[in-house]
């Protein structure tokens, strides 16, 4: 298992929308999102139920990101070290 950077605070994001080029905001990893107790749960456990392809096994962190300006929302997978 990775440490994600970015949840860790050791970096931070900066990307911009695809659609309207305005910063996109972070709201953090996408399991603290499926449930009341999600958030608690292992995180490597999360990962194998989550639908993403081998986030497990590529050590990727999904991270829920929107747009300020347009609300565009996607997911961005960050590379754990």
């Amino acid at each position: 298992m990775g440490m994600c950077p970015i949840c860790n605070g050791l970096q931070s994001l900066n990307l911009s929308c695809e659609k309207c080029k305005q910063e996109l905001i972070d709201y953090g990893k996408v399991m603290d999102y499926y449930g009341k107790y999600e958030a608690y749960m292992p995180i490597d456990l999360n990962k194998l139920n989550n639908g993403i392809n081998n986030d497990l096994a590529d050590e990727l962190c999904p991270h829920y990101i929107i747009c300020s300006q347009c609300g565009e929302e996607s997911v961005y997978l960050v590379q754990e070290e």
